[in-house]
């Protein structure tokens, strides 16, 4: 049963033997980036529509932008990915620039996987609700049932992932390919259908009426280029995930590179002609700025994104309109998947590092990244619960983290390569070094002016919340390895002989107490094992929390016979657990030399539910116990329905008593 939903466990032998091919490995690893194109041309347009319709004539001329940005990114990306290892972008920084920026950069690349998955499960859920507009009410539930699909997709392992990646990505841009053809020939005949959003009328806000002249186009162009600049993400995932490629991996990688960027480039380009020759137009706030029929909208008003509209109008709403929309629906699915695949490769580094908690590390987990992937989806589903499946309220707070990873990486290429260039000598080592160094400081100008837009932009609208998140993280960061610095620092054995010495004292003597919550058999098989230890003394302890129940314990315990003393601690308040703690404290605390060994017998159920409707005094006492210095718990479990040692076939309890008694002295003998 835990298998079929969890996966099955993955060898270590197994781990770094995927070989992705490039053909394999671009659905799977890149469909974050071509995904993209699905709702970035809607925040160009939904960004230009404030100056009302006269903004909407340079959506294509900020797609071509940000096309231009991503092929310059991929480029400089693909030209430095030698400098890259198989651990990904944050070992580089690590490596190159130190521990601080590698948290920044890590951090970053955490918050920019989470808004991934937040954002592709929205707009996977608009797509949805625009082929089924019935199910719109429902927007929340069904982005959380798409994440839960695919939370427990990702858990079955990557072995999964890659058979099937190809299906919907490839489906996708096939379908998107002759969706765009067909446009293009339909314009050039003049056959071409307007969108059904082109007749509407759109309201430019009261203080942007006239941002098409001077430096308010400047803002302008500068808020589209922002939002529509989520097409530049997913290009960190490929090289965080070099190790499952297929050899020569960084060749692979490289490639599969190039044709991410081409693909989206064209993708994000064709989309946009499209949009702006059929017409169709997104408005940020439908019941303000959007006029049907001369009338303002009502609050059930469904915005149809652009991908839709203009295969609706390419196909005359046929059955093709709802095809590509589902494709859309794999895609986007699949770029969830694909930040699935990105998190737990990037917190399993930082955890080896000690910077997150170790439970995140592949290597100490018997089934690869489940506890990452586990708390990918519970933080997106938090965010989904929070914003909803409004696309633009969580593009407000995307791309931050992408361009801050992106810089940092570039950034510690271009300072490794400067280092290098001042300690080379040879001239043709040199030119070289210094045509390497060109490229990766344009990369890093282009990424860092997209940073510097993107908060100039974007800081008051939602990118604060980023930022904010980015410095918990770092926070949190810095405290998990600090204590991780303490506990190793108070664990640690010295070198220096006396350290070692005290290392190999020996306690002075060895005190045995046994709890006795009633006189059973784990009780007996506690004392045996108790008295066949040969402690210094031997106690027996038990908490009146019900005078008739102790007193039939107290009798039971003398038919018993063995010899050990019954001690009954009192408890007022019926608390079982204060009076066992504060007795062996005082126990230790007169003796600080001497080890307490408390034995705490109970009795194991065969299934987990059994567990539920007993109580678990047994382990409340050892939980409180694990906190007293010089007390080591010893538990005693009694499986039930299975025989024990202690157990003798038609045995009478005063035969059993008198074994255990005599137990200890035959062996003296």
């Amino acid at each position: 049963m835990a298998n079929s939903v969890w996966g099955t466990p993955a060898h270590r032998a197994n781990i770094e033997s995927l070989g992705l091919s490039k053909r394999r490995a671009l659905p799977l690893l890149g469909a974050d980036g071509i995904s993209s194109v699905a709702y970035a041309p809607d925040e160009i347009v939904l960004m230009l529509s404030f100056a009302g319709t006269a903004g909407l004539v340079f959506s294509p001329w900020v797609a071509f932008g940000i096309s231009l940005t991503l092929l310059i990114v991929v480029g400089t990306y693909r030209y430095n990915i030698s400098q890259i290892s198989e651990r990904g972008d944050y070992m580089l920084v690590h490596n190159r620039l130190g521990p601080v920026p590698a948290m920044i950069q890590g951090a970053s690349s955490m918050v920019d996987y989470l808004l991934t998955v937040a954002v592709s499960i929205a707009s996977a859920t608009t797509y949805i609700i625009s082929v089924f507009p019935q199910l719109q009410p429902y927007n929340r539930g069904i982005a959380l049932g798409l994440l839960l699909l695919i939370t427990i997709f990702c858990l079955r392992g990557l072995r999964s992932m890659g058979r099937i990646a190809p299906i919907p990505t490839y489906s996708f841009l096939v379908l998107l390919g002759l969706t765009i053809t067909a446009g293009i020939i339909q314009h050039a005949s003049g056959t071409l259908h307007s969108a059904t959003s082109s007749h509407y009328q759109v309201i430019p806000q009261g203080h942007v009426q006239n941002l098409v002249t001077g430096v308010g186009l400047t803002m302008l162009l500068s808020r589209a280029f922002s939002s529509g600049a989520v097409a530049i993400t997913g290009i960190s995932t490929v090289n965080n995930s070099m190790r499952f490629f297929a050899s020569p991996k960084k060749h692979n990688a490289a490639r599969t590179l190039m044709y991410l960027g081409l693909i989206s480039a064209v993708l994000m380009v064709g989309i946009t002609y499209l949009v702006k020759k059929t017409g169709a137009v997104v408005v940020q706030d439908p019941q303000r700025f959007l006029l049907v029929d001369g009338q303002k909208v009502g609050a059930d008003f469904h915005q149809v994104p652009l991908l839709f509209q203009i295969t609706d109008a390419v196909f005359r709403g046929g059955w093709m309109t709802e095809l590509v929309s589902l494709a859309t629906v794999g895609i986007l699915m699949m770029a969830a998947v694909t930040a699935f695949i990105g998190f737990p490769l990037l917190t399993s580094t930082i955890a080896e590092h000690q910077y997150l908690p170790v439970q995140l590390s592949a290597r100490y987990s018997r089934r690869l990244f489940s506890n990452a992937v586990i708390m990918l989806s519970v933080s997106a589903a938090v965010l989904l619960l929070i914003f909803g499946t409004d696309v633009n309220a969580l593009i407000q707070l995307y791309i931050v983290g992408a361009f801050t990873s992106m810089s940092l990486t570039q950034c510690a290429v271009a300072w490794h390569r400067f280092r290098t260039l001042r300690v080379t000598l040879g001239q043709m080592e040199r030119r070289k070094l210094f045509r390497d160094l060109a490229v990766t400081v344009l990369g890093l100008m282009v990424t860092v002016a997209a940073l510097i837009v993107v908060l100039f932009t974007k800081l008051t609208q939602g990118a604060w919340i980023t930022l904010i998140l980015i410095a918990a993280t770092v926070g949190l960061m810095l405290m998990t390895r600090k204590h991780y610095e303490t506990v190793d620092e108070d664990l640690k054995l010295g070198s220096d002989d006396d350290s070692l010495a005290r290392a190999r004292v020996l306690p002075a003597r060895v005190h045995a107490l046994i709890y006795v919550p009633r006189v059973r058999k784990p009780v007996a098989l506690a004392v045996a094992y108790a008295r066949a230890s040969r402690p210094s003394s031997i106690e027996a302890i038990a908490v009146n929390v019900v005078e008739e129940r102790t007193k039939a314990m107290t009798t039971k315990w003398e038919q018993l016979a063995v010899p050990v003393p019954l001690t009954i601690l009192d408890s007022p308040y019926r608390d079982q657990v204060k009076p066992v703690r504060e007795y062996v404290r005082r126990r230790a605390e007169t003796s600080p030399g001497d080890v307490t060994v408390v034995y705490l017998p109970e009795y194991v159920v065969s299934h987990w539910w059994e567990s539920l409707i007993h109580r678990r005094t047994v382990h409340r006492i050892a939980h409180q116990l694990r906190r007293e210095n010089g007390v080591v718990i010893a538990s005693v479990p009694w499986n039930i329905g299975r025989s024990h040692p202690v157990e003798k076939p038609q045995a009478s309890p005063s035969s059993l008593a008198q074994e255990l008694s005599q137990q200890p002295d035959e062996r003296r003998k």
